[in-house]
């Protein structure tokens, strides 16, 4: 019996963030038969009102981003390439920026798995990744505020059996109201549009 094509794109998609060699090719890690998700709103992220989590344990909503613009990414620890790959690009573009100017970003990593991701090994992955600029906020929350949070981003997301998520790759950059105006590609090579994004609002 063939293989159908649908079979064959599931498959590559949980490949894909199993197995470098093979995501190498693949630059975004969605699954096309998910049920649709609206595209990026143009409303404020910061509308979102439910709470979440930080890695330090402490309870906010996405308002205490306000007053900054933040660079920001729907990710899960689990993930073996797609996500550690996304937190490097995004300390790529913190990296062109000065000190002052970082002190004045917010860099924000929300997490898709909320069964998996407690603030403990939401911290073990900072650490991991040697994440320790107080400008950065990595946080789970319930399903509920996950969906919201993914559909004003017009991030799709999926689990699969095996626990594990299949989702788009995307970098944010959000004006310091919480509107978007900048997404790239987080498997991307080039981050020089962030960057000039994020720059432009610091300004």
């Amino acid at each position: 019996m063939k293989t159908t094509l649908k079979h064959k794109l599931l498959l590559s998609l949980i490949l894909a963030c199993s197995y470098p060699a093979f995501a190498a090719d693949h630059e975004h890690h969605h699954h096309p038969q998910q049920a649709a998700v609206a595209a990026a709103s143009t409303d404020s992220v910061f509308n979102i009102t439910d709470n979440w989590t930080a890695a330090n344990g402490n309870s906010f909503q996405l308002s205490a981003l306000g007053g900054k613009p933040t660079v920001i990414a729907m990710v899960y620890t689990s993930c073996q390439y797609v996500c550690p790959l996304t937190v490097q690009n995004i300390k790529r573009v913190e990296r062109t920026l000065s000190a002052a100017q970082a002190a004045n970003a917010n860099f924000a990593l929300f997490s898709l798995d909320p069964e998996r991701d407690t603030p403990a090994k939401l911290a073990e992955f900072a650490k991991l990744h040697n994440i320790t600029n107080p400008s950065w906020t990595l946080a789970q929350g319930n399903a509920g505020s996950i969906r919201k949070l993914a559909v004003t981003l017009g991030v799709k997301y999926k689990k699969v059996e095996s626990g594990d998520y299949e989702h788009d790759a995307t970098i944010f950059i959000l004006d310091k109201d919480g509107v978007i105006k900048y997404q790239a590609d987080a498997m991307s090579k080039n981050m020089n549009g962030a960057s000039d994004a994020l720059k432009a609002l610091l300004k």
